[in-house]
């Protein structure tokens, strides 16, 4: 990268000082948050520009992909090691749709592998049409 003088006709700092590692010295860590995406809907909405799929035959994956996102996870541990975890998100998609089964497993393996601040934050998207009362009580 070059620096080039501005309009104000100096040099603009060196910007590939701050790209070498151990040059940023931050007081603390900033706060760690987890998004989880489920990437399944009843149907895909016109307006939506995320990454999402229908529902295929009316089965969802969801111990396959659980370990999926596990594997994931574990392969980014070493990045985020010791770093609390104050929020998880999980968005999608629609992820109510979804199994409490399988949400119970996903929030555990969850914990398993990283530490959540006594706080945590724990959000699910929803889907008013996918979560009656009965399901919404499965998901606390």
């Amino acid at each position: 990268m070059m620096a080039t003088a501005g309009a104000t006709g100096r040099a603009p700092q060196d910007v590939q000082h701050y790209l070498r590692p151990g040059t940023l010295q931050l007081p603390a860590q900033p706060p760690l948050s987890l998004y989880v995406h489920l990437p399944w809907c009843l149907r895909k909405c016109p307006y939506c520009d995320f990454n999402s799929h229908e529902m295929a035959g009316g089965e969802l994956p969801e111990q396959r992909y659980v370990d999926a996102l596990m594997a994931d996870l574990e392969a980014s541990l070493a990045i985020v090691w010791g770093r609390e975890v104050h929020s998880v998100f999980i968005g999608g998609g629609t992820p109510s749709l979804f199994s409490p089964q399988a949400i119970d497993r996903l929030l555990a393996d969850i914990r398993a592998r990283l530490q959540l601040a006594p706080d945590c934050e724990v959000t699910l998207e929803a889907n008013p049409g996918t979560f009656e009362r009965d399901r919404f009580r499965a998901f606390r």
